[in-house]
């Protein structure tokens, strides 16, 4: 196809002309048609075979990407005037070569003064749409169109877009997450004592997001939010009391269910090339015997390089295969359960049920011998580097991972920097989550220890992936988001005394305490230079669920259900936040937050012009005169029993008045208080009222489990 002028076009005209032109007069109007409609009209009209009719399903994800390619970031010009060629025959150009089938013939479409909202997925007409006789496919160039040309070859694996003014793709999109970063160890929020020069620069020359809320304050249940712009509790990527809500091993079942929409999905969708590299940590759907684990591959990443799962303190080795202290509460439990275990099976013997109890107590000796008693075996069936669906190194040689992960993102950007289509890296880095390791000049860099010199490490990966950017002429069209996961792991102490966690600021608490501001309040950075402003800071409570609507927005793509149909059901919970981004303003009313402990609700946030609320319905029995529970690289407060207590009434606070919670909260005698409580409330009945939650998969041993059978190799 030929497309000769400049502009946005609909896809409800595109495929009116290619599927229904015949039924029109020379001089007659074109009216809008949906795409659902045309295709479902060509297939019927004219029964393709079995395999052409697969195609057919390939045809509509390749229109969908022509339009989204058309559909730029840029308003038309009033008058703009189109002349467009569309092959037409008994099936869709790609299929003509098949046996049996007519050659196509061409017919020339000319409009007249296109315009349309930005990002528009149909671009009303101001004038009529006239169609013009068929001609032959041989004389394209006889008809009166003498305008500058933009070829646009469709039935191509990608569309090809060019043009003499202005940008005729979308921008590149490049994610940078963090892990465990608190949001005080940046100098551009407030740090005076380690080096973050690339990160500061990054928010200096674009808008910083001083109240930006993590959705979980664990790795799984956050980043999973954040790709799909929904709770994790949705679909059940969470867990209840008592296991860690994170997925433990890359040989499990536990993941992010292939029916849920991320970012990349819709960008893949949209034409984008899309690669991740880093940590993962949303499970890899590994088949019999580990031949192929393409966990991110399933969830619309086309490439992958980088950590399956996530970085355990086991994974600085090495290790003795067999640990057992028990001078440590967890191993004293997990001796008190095999006690009981076995005398269940000699209960469970003389009942003639043994068979069945062996193998339940086997399984979950295996899994508790991996996860807790055998630090080797855990090193070397999880501490992997993968690239795509196989395995490429274990375990991982942590001193210069940074590096290595960064030359593979600089490669990516290499190889694409030209590129007619454009691209989505999510680079998630493997700092400065535990155990602390560094390349030899990085060490000892900090005036905090190993996990200063990671944090100063992560900045210099930073700035490595940005020059790429500026090196290969992408700087101008991508738009750059960095951000963290959740807060830093404030009760993170390595086994010599050194502390390795990160630090929150005055914001109370940490990763892990699900409704406290510590654990949720992170860095947020977007920038792209000409379409947001520079060293803007925004004090607007926002979320990282909110990634996927404000890039959708911003590159000027439909929103995700006209992307993508099966996403028709996704209901996301982060909201399009691009006019924030772009005045610093919002014209959108009150917003709530939820604050979940796994699939509790701890909090609930309530955002207007004038007032951020919190209400807190649960809170943590933190260690006197601290805000965590202890020390140890694997300590943490949990979100159930003794680290918990509920509030006999709920408990508010103004968060524009006393961000730091250093205050006594509103007294519940205040009109304030019972208004704005009894509005918090009434929300929360209705969303239990109207939202059920999945199961929660990180609750169930069978999901969370080791399965030999499914390691890679």
């Amino acid at each position: 196809m030929i497309i000769e002028g400049g502009g946005v076009l609909s896809k409800a005209h595109v495929l009116k002309a290619v599927n229904g032109y015949e039924n029109y007069k020379s001089g007659d109007s074109l009216e809008e048609a949906t795409v659902s409609t045309i295709i479902k009209q060509d297939a019927v009209g004219n029964p393709p075979q079995r395999r052409v009719r697969r195609r057919y399903v390939q045809l509509q994800e390749r229109l969908r990407n022509l339009v989204i390619s058309l559909d730029t970031h840029q308003r038309p010009a009033n008058h703009t005037r189109w002349c467009l060629y569309f092959v037409r025959g008994d099936s869709p150009p790609e299929y003509t070569s098949l046996p049996g089938r007519r050659q196509p013939h061409v017919a020339p479409i000319r409009t007249a003064s296109l315009s349309g909202q930005q990002g528009a997925l149909e671009v009303r007409l101001t004038q009529t749409t006239t169609l013009y006789n068929a001609v032959p496919s041989g004389d394209l160039n006889n008809t009166s169109c003498k305008m500058e040309r933009v070829w646009v070859w469709v039935w191509a694996v990608g569309v090809m877009v060019t043009a003499s003014a202005g940008h005729t793709k979308p921008p590149n999109i490049l994610v940078m997450l963090a892990d465990d970063l608190g949001i005080g160890d940046l100098g551009c929020y407030g740090n005076t004592t380690i080096n973050t020069p690339n990160i500061d620069r990054l928010a200096s020359e674009g808008v910083k997001l001083t109240h930006h809320l993590a959705a979980a304050p664990l790795c799984t249940p956050s980043r999973a939010a954040m790709l799909t712009g929904r709770y994790p509790a949705h679909y059940g990527l969470v867990a209840d009391d008592l296991l860690l809500p994170v997925i433990l091993h890359v040989a499990s079942h536990a993941a992010l269910p292939v029916e849920e929409v991320t970012l990349a999905d819709a960008l893949q969708a949209a034409n984008y090339t899309t690669s991740l590299v880093g940590k993962w940590h949303l499970g890899m759907h590994c088949d019999w015997l580990g031949r192929s684990c393409p966990g991110p591959l399933s969830h619309g990443f086309q490439s992958f390089f980088g950590i399956p799962v996530t970085l355990f303190q086991e994974f600085r080795g090495p290790h003795p295969f067999w640990k057992f202290p028990l001078g440590e509460t967890k191993f004293q439990g997990l001796l008190v359960t095999w006690v009981v275990t076995a005398l269940s099976l000699l209960v469970a013997a003389k009942k003639q049920t043994v068979r069945l109890s062996v193998v339940v107590f086997l399984a979950l000796l295996t899994n508790l011998l991996l996860a807790l008693v055998s630090p080797w075996m855990h090193r070397h069936i999880n501490s992997m580097l993968m690239r795509n669906d196989k395995m490429v190194e274990t375990p991982i040689q942590l001193d210069g991972l940074s590096q290595r992960l960064v030359e593979e993102s600089r490669q990516f950007l290499a190889a694409h920097a030209n590129d007619d289509r454009p691209f989505f890296l999510f680079h998630s880095f493997a700092h400065v989550h535990t155990p602390m390791f560094s390349a030899p000049h990085m060490r000892g860099v900090s005036k905090h220890g190993r996990y200063g010199d990671n944090v100063e490490e992560l900045d210099e990966s930073v700035g490595a992936v940005l020059e790429a950017l500026k090196q290969y002429g992408l700087e101008d069209n991508t738009l750059v988001y960095f951000t963290s996961d959740q807060g830093g792991h404030l009760e993170a102490v390595d086994s010599d005394g050194q502390r390795i966690g990160g630090h929150n600021g005055r914001y109370k608490g940490g990763k892990v305490q699900g409704g406290s501001e510590g654990a949720i309040r992170v860095p947020g950075i977007y920038k792209w230079p000409g379409h947001l402003p520079k060293g803007v800071t925004v004090d607007t409570p926002t979320s990282l669920m909110d990634l996927l609507p404000t890039v959708l927005s911003l590159a000027g793509l439909p929103h995700l259900p006209k992307l993508l149909p099966r996403a028709v059901d996704k209901e996301l919970d982060g909201e399009d936040i691009s006019e924030l981004l772009v005045t610093g303003k919002t014209q959108k009313g009150p917003r709530v937050f939820l604050h979940h402990c796994q699939q509790a609700i701890h909090a609930l946030r309530l955002a207007t012009e004038e007032h951020v609320y919190k209400m807190y319905l649960k809170k943590h029995n933190w260690f006197p005169g601290s805000t965590q529970c202890g020390w140890g690289y694997d300590v943490a407060c949990r979100c159930y029993g003794e680290f918990i207590y509920n509030l006999t009434q709920p408990e508010l606070w103004d968060l524009r008045v006393d961000p730091y919670e250093d205050g006594k909260p509103i007294s519940s005698h205040t009109q304030e208080y019972k208004d704005v409580v009894g509005k918090l409330l009434a929300y929360l009945k209705k969303w239990q009222e109207k939202v059920h939650y999945a199961p929660a998969q990180l609750s169930s041993i069978p999901q969370v489990m080791w399965r030999p059978w499914l390691q890679p190799h």
